[in-house]
């Protein structure tokens, strides 16, 4: 039975790289019928807060991924670090009674010193295995008696450390590239590769999925599996993921908390379905997956070696892609997604006007998200924003003031003469036609009436289509905003 985890650190809040690490391995397990597990690895107690907790369990329960077992579900327990103490002991133990492991009491001012010395040779700084050879008995007694000592793992000599990496396939350290090193600062004070290796047995982990990142820990952690006389499980590092330049994603060039995304309008699904295309494909190269497809269709195999590239526009295409499918699907249920995006923001006295502009096919694929749609919506409500007559008079339609003053008063004559609601979209084809009319009655070109009118309507370079906009306005509002236009033109 396949059971895999995903073991964030509450150290900051939830990072898209760990979703991604999380969605990859929520896809893994449901594809083969498995288990995942969320634990919580917070072992770092100067850096780890309740709140970066809270924030990261929240995360991976609102975008649906954290799993089966774990700290989200109420009632498991043992699935935090700190709540495993008794376990570290008692392996740390079981490694210092078989001699593999010993107690370092080397100062800090020795160590620093030692690794100066060695740079200065141009040598690998490591530790040199000072205390390797203290009689542990003796040992034992001096921490008994008070003195403080790190635990160090007795690394054998010699010896290939090999492993098939599901990725990256088979991958060789060697023992001598490691010294022997800390895995607890006391014997109740464990460190993380000691602490991931028990957590994993214990939880009869079958594959780690985690990043690239942590390919140097996973032959210390193999060592450890061996020591304790543990199979291991099997390893699967993902590539991790770039800014544009190819380096390392970071704060400083994206956002990487999950909850700027969330915040700023992309959906939970959008969201999901672009991180898993961050280092996957399939080999037709779909790009628009439900949840039950990338199930279906996830397999290591298709996993990259290489980094993959954080695109933003990918992410807002495949967000529009989502929010057009919402509208069309159930536009009463998007409205109630999208009120806390629009509320303040423009008038939602009458959601069922907004509804219907939601839906109105000439807004489709507009939005690329949520954060977008008051913006997109506000010619349509409120006072219109202030513009110069160089946008009425668009020179490259050769528009001239003498124009305007004819095209913007038959305009209103023509629009008073439609009878229609506010919102009555079966009369756009009705006034694009009248609006159309206009062009031939007057002997202008396409431009010279269309571009005034909708700008008039608007008060923006880029909107919606004339029709649409009377439609949404409703007939007292056309007037007044093409009275408005006319007054700069006179």
């Amino acid at each position: 039975m396949v059971r895999v985890r995903i073991a964030p650190s509450p150290t900051g809040l939830l990072h898209i790289g760990t979703v991604r690490t999380a969605l990859y391995n929520y896809l893994f397990a449901k594809h083969e019928g498995g288990t995942m597990i969320l634990r919580i690895e917070d072992t770092d107690k100067e850096r780890s807060t309740k709140e970066y907790e809270k924030d990261i369990i929240d995360g991976l329960v609102k975008l649906g991924i954290a799993g089966d077992e774990g700290v989200h579900i109420p009632g498991d327990k043992g699935y935090r670090q700190s709540e495993r103490t008794e376990a570290y002991t008692s392996d740390l133990k079981k490694l210092l009674e078989e001699d593999k492991a010993y107690y370092c009491f080397c100062s800090k001012e020795r160590l620093e010193k030692m690794r100066e010395d060695q740079t200065a040779k141009k040598l690998p700084p490591r530790y040199d295995g000072c205390c390797a050879g203290l009689d542990p008995a003796e040992s034992r007694k001096k921490v008994d008696g008070g003195e403080k000592a790190v635990i160090r793992l007795r690394i054998p000599q010699d010896k290939e450390i090999k492993f098939d990496d599901v990725i990256r396939g088979e991958t060789v350290f060697h023992s001598r590239e490691l010294d022997d090193f800390v895995i607890a600062r006391a014997i109740d004070d464990p460190l993380y590769n000691l602490t991931v290796v028990s957590d994993d047995h214990d939880m009869k982990i079958t594959h780690v999925i985690r990043g690239e990142d942590h390919i140097s820990n996973t032959p210390k952690q193999i060592l450890i599996f061996e020591a304790l006389g543990w199979d291991y499980p099997k390893y699967a590092h993902l590539p991790l993921i770039l800014n544009e330049d190819k380096s390392k994603l970071s704060k400083r060039k994206n956002k990487v908390s999950i909850d700027d995304y969330l915040n700023e309008g992309y959906l939970p699904e959008a969201l999901l379905n672009f991180l898993a295309l961050l280092g996957w494909n399939t080999p037709d190269e779909q790009e628009i997956f439900s949840m039950e497809e990338l199930i279906e269709k996830f397999t290591l195999d298709r996993v990259h070696k290489g980094g993959a590239v954080f695109d933003i526009k990918k992410l807002d295409w495949i967000n529009g892609e989502y929010v057009k499918k919402a509208i069309k699907d159930d536009v009463d249920g998007f409205y109630e997604t999208v009120l806390p995006f629009i509320d303040g923001k423009i008038p939602t006295d009458d959601p069922d006007l907004i509804k219907k502009i939601l839906s109105d096919p000439d807004f489709e694929g507009r939005f690329k998200k949520l954060s977008e749609i008051p913006e997109e919506l506000a010619p349509l409500f409120g006072e219109m924003p202030d513009y110069p007559l160089e946008l009425l008079a668009r020179e490259k339609f050769q528009i001239t003031p003498e124009m305007l003053k004819t095209v913007l008063p038959k305009a209103k004559e023509v629009l008073g003469a439609v009878d229609w609601e506010r919102g009555d979209s079966s009369k756009s084809q009705e006034i694009s036609d009248k609006l159309v009319g206009i062009v031939g009655e007057l002997g202008l070109k396409n431009g010279q009436v269309l571009w005034p009118i909708r700008v008039a309507l608007s008060g923006l370079e880029r909107s919606p289509n004339f029709a649409t906009l009377a439609v949404y306005l409703g007939k007292e509002e056309c007037a007044r905003r093409l009275d408005i236009a006319l007054e700069k033109v006179v």
